[in-house]
């Protein structure tokens, strides 16, 4: 059963099971609920649709990694995994993830936060709510620490990030070239 909750309070549990319904900025209800193996194919299309602008995301479309192609394909046999997709008419509209780190205990307490969404769907609340809905299911988890990095020029994600919590912890100059020019990498945690 799914319930319209404002965007101020839009935090909701998160599991295999639960969904939520929340109001954009401008009063249009969207669903947050957990990929659905179903989803995959919808979840890479916007995924690429999002590389295919060539300033947000490293690749120049979706690339399956053995952590995307598990979480995408077999969601439930990957518990300590979230891959959140937003819906507004039926149409998944974006992702939002968190990956575990995979090198071992000495970084078990820790994950990777990824987030996109599609371009008619930036700026009216949605990244926010799904940050805050991954930030509590970490928390839940037992996670200690969430890491995302971006690009410097990536503005919109750098002030998302600021507003759920984190904090930059470095710079990374001149790591990457996007058509020609220089770009930095900013990288960022927040604790839970």
């Amino acid at each position: 059963m799914s319930a319209i909750i404002s965007i101020a309070t839009a935090t909701a549990p998160v599991n295999d099971t639960t969904e939520a319904t929340y109001l954009t900025k401008d009063h249009h209800p969207f669903l947050v609920r957990p990929s659905m193996s179903d989803d995959a194919s919808q979840v890479i299309a916007a995924i690429n649709a999002v590389c295919a602008e060539r300033i947000y995301l490293l690749t120049e479309c979706y690339v399956p990694t053995p952590q995307w192609e598990e979480v995408l394909h077999t969601p439930l046999e990957c518990p300590d995994h979230l891959l959140l997709v937003p819906q507004m008419d039926g149409q998944v509209i974006g992702w939002c993830r968190v990956f575990p780190n995979p090198f071992g205990p000495k970084v078990r307490h820790i994950a990777d936060v990824g987030i996109g969404l599609l371009q008619p769907f930036r700026e009216i609340g949605i990244g926010t709510v799904l940050m805050e809905c991954a930030i509590e299911w970490a928390g839940a988890q037992g996670l200690e620490k969430l890491t995302v990095s971006t690009f410097s020029t990536n503005q919109r994600a750098i002030n998302l990030f600021k507003k759920v919590g984190f904090t930059a912890t470095g710079v990374r100059h001149r790591q990457y070239k996007v058509d020609g020019d220089y770009v930095d990498e900013v990288l960022m945690e927040r604790f839970l």
